[in-house]
């Protein structure tokens, strides 16, 4: 195997890691989203009974926003993490593909 491909290689291999982890990452940041919205959900039929409530309603919606932003970065990098992997990808199948029409010039000779 080339020097060349099996740095291509690992760098697929730590590229995946990288990507999987940031997958987990904004996945988890959406599970806490989609709580923050239940619980808001939940309190906006309590605060009908009492309007006295508002004020935590804004607290509560300002946090799902928050929650909702910081879930969306993580995807973000998840994605970036995914464009090294596309790379990767392309890069091992060219140096594949490069040293396999090297091999066949040498054994047609």
């Amino acid at each position: 195997m080339s020097e060349e491909l099996l740095t291509e290689i690992k760098k697929l291999e730590v590229r995946l890691q990288e990507f999987i982890e940031a997958e987990q990452n904004a996945i988890e940041l959406l599970r806490k989203w989609i709580d923050k919205l239940k619980k808001l959900d939940d309190f906006t039929s309590k605060i009908q009974e009492k309007p006295e409530l508002s004020k935590e309603m804004i607290k509560l919606r300002l946090e799902s926003i928050k929650a909702f932003y910081e879930a969306l970065k993580k995807v973000s990098k998840a994605e970036h993490e995914k464009s090294h992997l596309l790379e990767s990808y392309g890069t091992i199948l060219y140096l594949l593909e490069k040293q396999l029409s090297k091999f066949q010039k040498r054994t047609k000779v």
